[in-house]
């Protein structure tokens, strides 16, 4: 997945879906993924979060320089939002 980004990997969809399910599963009440590319570790990692202003707080955030912003997911229908 993303590897039509410019990332300089694609993320395995396999973890992909493990992040959704570990999203679904978790105690707290999470309704979206936020997918990053973290660019000092040069790996994809998940953000969960409770609304979409959470959500699209990771778009243009100026202090987070070393992560981009790849997607965001909606945990139960599982379709991308943004």
């Amino acid at each position: 997945m993303f590897e039509n980004l410019n990332f300089p990997i694609s993320l395995d969809e396999d973890r992909f879906d493990t992040w959704l399910t570990e999203g679904r599963e978790s105690p707290i009440r999470y309704d979206y993924l936020v997918v990053l590319w973290d660019e000092m570790e040069k790996d994809y990692r998940p953000v969960y979060v409770s609304n979409r202003q959470e959500m699209s707080n990771y778009l243009d955030d100026p202090s987070k320089v070393s992560v981009v912003f790849v997607a965001g997911y909606d945990l139960f229908s599982e379709s991308k939002i943004l």
